[in-house]
């Protein structure tokens, strides 16, 4: 049987999980990963779930075209909502905004009980990073993926962990992306559209501005002082 070709996006998230123990990938949209995973010798628990019809069923035609439909157990469902977490040990949400999957996490309390999260938010990467800390999620790695546009690929698992700097919520944990290839280019972007920012802010002379101008110039300033220990 030919194998399912992936995008590098997929290839990444993949990677990160473990060879063994049950994997839940929520929204999975047309069921790569989980096609994927099978094919590479995946034994245990293999969930697929969508909060549509459409992808879903999409997602059983993938399997059943590569032969593992009967292997995957599909759920039209919210996230996680009705799944127990009996046997899986790795969570994958990909493809959605920040507020969505902390959304989807705060319904699945299983979630934080020892298991690897493997999370790629499409918007809304600093409030997620906020989110986690505040309810009891510590980020163990932070990567970046170059597939066209750069994305931004969090490790986490349940535990307590240190707030991040303003920059870091939008950089991801100085510690654990300095090293990444792409993350100067990045930052670099990052800077530049943080400047902007601050002289809209400035410029617009408008005074229930003010705190938020305060905010964004803290930002800036903490993401400068990034620059200056990357040199």
């Amino acid at each position: 049987m030919q194998e399912i070709r992936l995008s590098r996006r997929l290839e990444a998230i993949c990677a990160l999980l473990p060879e063994a123990g049950g994997v839940a990938d929520v929204g999975t949209d047309h069921g790569h990963i989980p096609v994927h995973l099978l094919q590479i010798g995946f034994s245990d628990r293999v969930c697929a779930t969508d909060i549509r019809e459409g992808p879903l069923s999409a997602a059983r035609r993938t399997a059943e075209d590569f032969g593992v439909a009967d292997k995957i157990d599909f759920y039209l469902t919210d996230g996680l909502t009705g799944i127990d977490g009996a046997g899986i040990a790795s969570v994958v949400i990909a493809g959605m905004g920040g507020e969505n999957i902390a959304d989807i996490l705060d319904h699945a309390p299983w979630a934080k009980e020892d298991r690897l999260l493997v999370l790629q938010p499409m918007s809304k990467a600093p409030f997620l990073r906020r989110w986690l800390w505040e309810n009891g999620f510590r980020i163990e790695t932070e990567s970046l993926i170059g597939d066209g546009p750069i994305y931004e690929l969090l490790t986490v698992r349940g535990g307590q962990d240190t707030p991040c700097s303003p920059a870091e919520l939008l950089t991801g944990r100085f510690a654990l992306i300095k090293s990444d290839p792409l993350f100067p280019v990045r930052l670099e972007t990052l800077i530049e559209k943080q400047q902007r920012a601050v002289a809209g802010l400035s410029a617009s002379m408008k005074t229930e501005n003010a705190a938020r101008l305060s905010e964004e110039q803290e930002t800036l300033a903490s993401l400068l002082a990034m620059r200056e220990r990357m040199e």
